[in-house]
């Protein structure tokens, strides 16, 4: 049997359908004439599913922001109704006119706001306003005008300023959030941990903070000055109290993310930065350390250093040196060999800085440093190994190739010689080109032979991934490339020499296809050994101040 109420309701709907078609299609002139011949639509409360108003289908259905007819067709229906049929809500306790500001069509908007002023301080059923949700989605001019429109609302304090600063970030309007701060510093100060909520926000947002590239400099920069800008307001404006959970946890999320600028902000803030812990009783230093954050860690040179400053012990017993005998994975550096050195490097780095009665200190597990070192990293020692004893084998099969070549190419003397064995164009330019060249390639290879056979036949130890291996391999690549090159010049020579006479139009294509194997092995070899030179003779990772 069917329910009288589920009929009446079917039958409503077949009434309206027609009309949230016509809607859907967006035909306009259609939704007027249906109207005009049937005036309850416009205050239907089910006219659609879902318990849409006439309002809320239009508004939803909009796909040009800027179409006149629909624009038009708005303000005539509106017009029509009382400001409570423009107030309703649909089944999930929005109004009309949040929607529209979700979607950020002004114009349509204004429209709403012409008739019913008051829509503007009606609160969704999660208690947010149609400005929340027009700073939610990233609409900027809906926002502004609605910032202008809505009275009888103090949006600039307590969870609704909160929420404002929150939203406005969350859509990377960090050009709107700023002009808001400065407008009202104490936006949001009165709310419960509002302003660490906020911090968290920026703290979870690491690409905000990032140095910008060559590529969109300038709207990157701006955006990058705008966050470091928010962030200071806010730490002026800030009540800072150690325990506030917010504040500690958007300083420990920047350190972790190595959003140095983050908490470069809060040190300047408040002076006992260096002395919060977190829940692992970690200060925000040891965080920098376990996550490899060199630009966090070298803001200690701001907060008075001293070797005191480590002496707090984690929940586990570790130390800032245990922290840094961990392994970390990193995208940063490529091959094991590279990782390796960078952990030692750190590792080398935390133990100038600690006072030496630490260096022996054991964790819960009875372990030194140095142990956890050890026993973290042997599987990347294995690594590192097997990348340089197969880069050094490569790359020596190579060198021996041209050390027989040019050994060969020495005792045979382009143009012959005279029965004193005296080559016959001795004086000529391309001879001595070709003397020099070729002797130049056999001296480079085969010291480039000798520091592989030297990576190939070395002990492995830890500390030979700092500069001993690395720098046998700079050497190797170097000799490599330059014995390359000399062996293409000297190839090139003779060939000028052979044709120079007959085939001179020949000379410049053989030369130019003689330098392809050069431009291939600086296209596959030159990033690497970009890549070893700067971790090993780069910038180290505590700069002085």
């Amino acid at each position: 049997m069917i329910n009288s109420d589920d009929q009446g309701e079917d039958e409503y709907y077949a009434r309206y359908w027609p009309l949230y078609r016509m809607i859907e299609k967006n035909d306009w002139l259609g939704v007027e004439d249906f109207v005009t011949n049937d005036p309850d639509a416009l205050t239907a409360k089910t006219f659609a599913p879902g318990s849409k108003t006439i309002f809320h289908a239009i508004v939803e259905s909009l796909v040009d922001v800027e179409s006149d007819d629909a624009t038009c067709l708005l303000d005539k229906l509106a017009s029509k109704v009382d400001q409570q049929t423009l107030a309703r809500l649909d089944e999930h306790g929005h109004t009309a006119l949040y929607q529209c500001a979700g979607k950020g069509n002004l114009r349509a908007l204004k429209v709403l706001v012409k008739y019913n002023p008051d829509l503007t301080t009606i609160r969704s059923k999660g208690d947010h306003l149609p400005v929340h949700n027009a700073a939610y989605k990233g609409h900027k001019d809906t926002f502004r005008y609605l910032l202008e429109v809505t009275h009888g609302v103090d949006i600039y304090s307590g969870n609704d300023g909160a929420r404002v600063l929150s939203y406005l970030i969350d859509a990377n309007l960090y050009d709107v959030a700023l002009d808001l701060l400065k407008l009202h510093p104490t936006i949001g100060r009165d709310s419960i941990d509002s302003r660490g909520i906020v911090l968290n926000k920026l703290a979870q947002k690491p690409y905000a903070f990032a140095t910008p590239s060559m590529k969109a400099i300038h709207e990157q920069k701006l955006a990058h000055m705008q966050t470091v800008e928010i962030v200071r307001i806010i730490c002026k404006e800030v009540i800072w109290t150690c325990h506030r959970r917010e504040l500690k946890g958007a300083l420990f999320t920047a350190a972790r993310l190595g959003i140095h600028e983050f908490v470069n902000e809060f040190i300047m803030a408040y002076n006992k930065t260096a002395n919060v812990l977190n829940e692992d009783r970690r200060s925000i230093f040891d965080v920098a350390v376990l996550h490899r954050r060199e630009k966090v860690f070298n803001l200690i040179h701001r907060v008075n250093f001293t070797t005191n400053l480590f002496l707090t012990e984690g929940n586990s017993g570790n130390n800032i040196l245990h922290l840094a005998a961990k392994l970390v994975p990193s995208s940063e550096v490529a091959g094991a060999a590279l990782q390796m050195q960078r952990e030692l490097q750190w590792f080398k780095a935390v133990e100038k800085l600690i006072h030496p009665d630490m260096l022996g200190d054991e964790n819960s597990s009875n372990q030194t440093a140095r142990e956890v070192f050890t026993e973290e990293h042997k599987e990347l020692v294995k690594e590192g190994e097997k990348w340089m004893k197969e880069t050094a084998s490569s790359c020596s099969v190579v060198a021996a190739l041209i050390i027989t070549v040019v050994f060969a190419a020495a005792f045979t003397v382009p143009g012959g010689s005279d029965s004193k064995g005296i080559p016959n164009i001795l004086h000529e330019p391309s001879f001595m080109i070709f003397a020099i060249s070729d002797i130049l390639a056999l001296f480079s290879s085969i010291s480039s032979v000798l520091m592989f056979l030297g990576i190939l036949t070395s002990r492995y130890a830890e500390d030979d991934f700092l500069l001993s291996l690395p720098r046998k391999l700079i050497i190797g690549l170097v000799t490599l490339f330059f014995s390359i090159a000399s062996m293409m010049v000297a190839f090139g020579a003779t060939v000028h020499i052979s044709l120079s006479h007959k085939w001179n139009l020949v000379i410049i294509p053989i030369a130019l296809v003689g330098c392809v194997p050069v431009t291939l092995f600086v296209l596959l070899q030159f990033p690497l050994l970009l890549d070893m030179y700067s971790s090993t003779y780069g910038r180290s990772i505590i700069i002085d101040s």
